[in-house]
């Protein structure tokens, strides 16, 4: 078995200013300025029979046409195949809006971030070199919350990977952690990575010459600190203190985890993915239903045209503070009209890197589902990380929705009431689908084992 062999390198994807902020319901208005870069960060990693790239994007997510331009040139530049890549995006709330859709005015911007991440990936395979590895597990309790229960536990495990240069010198190192990325609120129109940012530049100023990436792992109902959905007593009001706070307190514990991180040259790589069909959430109105709700609730409430959150809003109460914004029925209409279509494909990926196992999907994963992957496969020797490849949606687990089952339509959309099921109430599939997800994405695991 070869050595392992490993470069690294980064890329600014920072959008243009002047185009909409978007992500955040309540932000209309337009980026004026760039509060900090985003990156593209790229590892590749080879052992003398294949070459792997992982690659963290700063973007709350991209589509599956973004993710085809990606792995094309990738593929083209570097021979490596789609089935060896592995792109995360952060989720980070303060960027693009191309989650789910390019709009016309962004299709120069996706073409052009392709290019960027590429390159980046170009130029990690070129700094190749001999290296070694080694992973360690951390903790971060207090730090987040289940935002629809506060009481329902979370996954407050940090996995801390190492990369050195053979010399000993560091190369690159990768974070999973479970939360979502939304320190910074919409009352800002400047563009920013968040609290993954903060804390990928805390851990590269402190470990100099190294690339640090961050995984996102299963936190689609996951808020940090006490932001769960309905609380008016947080003093925390999604701010620039409130990101650097948290990533450097990630920071500061993933830096006192790689230093009980035992490393190896010989690294073994491997690689294995799966297509799952996913299969549609159904629900108990018609689509002639909930386009009459939507049409009169848009009426009565009217349509939120401020381009920044109104002052005193946070994201516990963004929603019952300003039900026009995701009180008007949209969602149940989506749902409605998309019920009938074909199941959706979710692309899974399984990584080996060394003992370390990662099993990758798409999609906003509930936080007890990736528990579920850990526990199946071994808590000891698995990350799972959520937002990889082309964004799907919230994928819930299973009592949430049948704890919703029956909330007629003209009562779902009362955000006092129904606010925190959000991810549930919007998520675009059924019951099972996540269960479906987590029983493949263990198999995936152990094929590699």
């Amino acid at each position: 078995m070869a050595n392992l062999s490993a470069g690294a390198a980064k890329a600014i994807i920072t959008p243009p200013v002047g185009f909409p902020m978007g992500v955040f319901g309540l932000r209309q208005g337009l980026a004026q300025g760039v509060h900090d870069h985003l990156y593209a960060r790229a590892l590749v990693l080879a052992d003398g029979l294949s070459m792997t790239a992982v690659v963290s994007l700063d973007v709350s997510g991209i589509t599956k046409e973004t993710l085809r331009a990606i792995e094309s040139r990738v593929q083209k530049l570097v021979g490596i195949p789609p089935t060896h890549m592995l792109v995360n995006s952060t989720h980070n709330h303060t960027s693009p809006d191309i989650i789910t859709t390019v709009p016309p005015y962004l299709e120069t911007y996706t073409l052009h971030m392709a290019d960027q991440v590429a390159g980046a990936v170009y130029e990690a395979a070129n700094r190749l070199g001999p290296a070694s590895a080694g992973f360690a597990w951390g903790d971060l309790p207090g730090a987040t919350v289940n935002r629809q229960d506060p009481e329902r536990p979370v996954d407050t495990s940090v996995g801390v990977l190492r990369i050195d240069r053979s010399d000993g010198r560091p190369l690159a190192r990768i974070i999973n952690w479970a939360c979502h990325n939304l320190c910074v609120g919409g009352q800002y129109l400047l563009w920013s990575a968040d609290f993954t940012g903060v804390v990928c530049e805390f851990v590269e100023e402190a470990d100099p010459g190294s690339v640090c990436l961050f995984l996102s792992g299963a936190g689609g109902d996951v808020h940090p600190f006490d932001w769960w959905f309905g609380n008016t007593e947080s003093s925390r009001m999604n701010t620039y203190d409130d990101a650097r706070d948290l990533g450097e307190m990630l920071g500061a514990e993933a830096m006192a985890t790689l230093q009980r991180t035992a490393k190896e040259r010989t690294v073994p790589l491997a690689v294995a993915s799966r297509t799952i069909p996913m299969p549609r959430h159904r629900v108990s109105w018609t689509a002639e239903a909930a386009q009459q709700q939507y049409d009169t609730l848009i009426r009565e409430l009217g349509n939120y045209t401020g381009e920044t959150w109104p002052e005193g809003t946070n994201i516990a109460v963004s929603a019952t503070q300003n039900p026009e914004a995701y009180g008007n029925g949209f969602a149940q209409l989506v749902l409605a009209r998309d019920q009938d279509k074909p199941q959706v494909p979710a692309e899974l990926r399984g990584l080996r890197i060394g003992d370390l196992l990662i099993a990758c999907s798409p999609g906003e994963l509930f936080n007890e589902l990736g528990r579920e992957i850990k526990d199946g496969v071994g808590r000891d020797r698995t990350w799972v990380a959520s937002y990889c490849g082309d964004y799907i949606g919230y994928i819930s687990t299973r009592i949430r929705h049948e704890e919703i089952a029956d909330v007629p339509l003209d009562e779902i959309v009362d955000q006092a009431r129904y606010r925190r099921f959000y991810g549930t109430t919007n998520s675009p599939f059924a019951p099972e689908a996540g269960e479906d997800l987590v029983t493949a994405s263990i198999e995936l695991a152990l094929r590699l084992k």
